[in-house]
């Protein structure tokens, strides 16, 4: 059957049980290939334009966001109206934790494959930060980053991977958030590097979550899709019986 691995992943989670601790449908350990904008619901094309704008412009502060600016964020924020789980800021940010380092992480992730070679596995991007504990409520912000690292790889065929470690992962509006994020940094990233690697193409987007999780108010969508994709194999197996049957005939 030809199945991706994100409605795997959301079959899993449609079978999993429920933690009386949180409420919460949950996996440990889930690593799959991510293909698809939105695991479970629609996706808001107006939502990912605005967060792709602030994801680049390397901003933190909500207040640079194009409104509405979705609550989820806004409870994170502290008293400054900024936000720890601003990637775009991490990333793209001049205003460095560390000055004498020079330039910001994300050409740091480019000049180590141009320094390095291809198969460099030294193209790391640690996105949390060792005084999270600290910094998750400072100025008052609500804000424990959810990301760990992004790792980059280039394999044998001349394709770009990004391996995305996280420890926490929504799988309705946090998966939509990250793909749409790390999509749109795997084709910035490629073009950075076209000019070294002519041969570089894209490769695959990979999650490995630590705790992938459904909150309750997401169960009833959460059952809805699954049936989509019970529905769908099932009509795809149907469809193999019949070319079968009319083969044998």
């Amino acid at each position: 059957m030809s199945k991706t691995d994100s409605e795997d992943m959301v079959l899993a989670l449609a079978d999993a049980p429920i933690d009386p601790r949180t409420g919460n449908k949950v996996l440990y350990s889930a690593s799959w290939k991510a293909t698809n904008h939105s695991m479970i619901g629609e996706l808001n094309p107006d939502w990912v334009r605005r967060e792709l704008d602030w994801f680049m412009s390397g901003s933190n502060k909500l207040s640079d966001m194009e409104g509405p600016v979705p609550k989820l964020f806004q409870a994170c924020a502290g008293i400054d109206g900024k936000v720890n789980s601003a990637y775009g800021h991490i990333l793209f940010s001049n205003e460095l934790k560390y000055p004498y380092l020079g330039i910001p992480l994300f050409d740091r992730v480019v000049n180590t494959f141009v320094n390095e070679g291809a198969s460099t596995r030294h193209a790391v991007a640690i996105i949390t930060d060792r005084d999270v504990h600290q910094l998750a409520t400072y100025n008052e912000r609500k804000d424990f980053i959810c990301t760990n690292a992004l790792n980059f790889m280039i394999d044998s065929d001349q394709k770009l991977h990004i391996i995305a470690q996280m420890r926490s992962m929504d799988a309705v509006f946090g998966y939509r958030a990250d793909y749409s994020m790390w999509d749109a940094l795997m084709e910035y990233l490629l073009g950075n590097l076209e000019m070294v690697f002519p041969d570089l193409t894209r490769g695959d987007i990979t999650f490995q979550v630590a705790n992938l999780h459904v909150y309750p108010r997401h169960f009833d969508l959460l059952t809805q899709w699954a049936d989509k994709i019970y529905d769908a194999q099932e009509t795809e197996m149907r469809g193999i019986w019949a070319k079968n049957k009319a083969v044998r005939s």
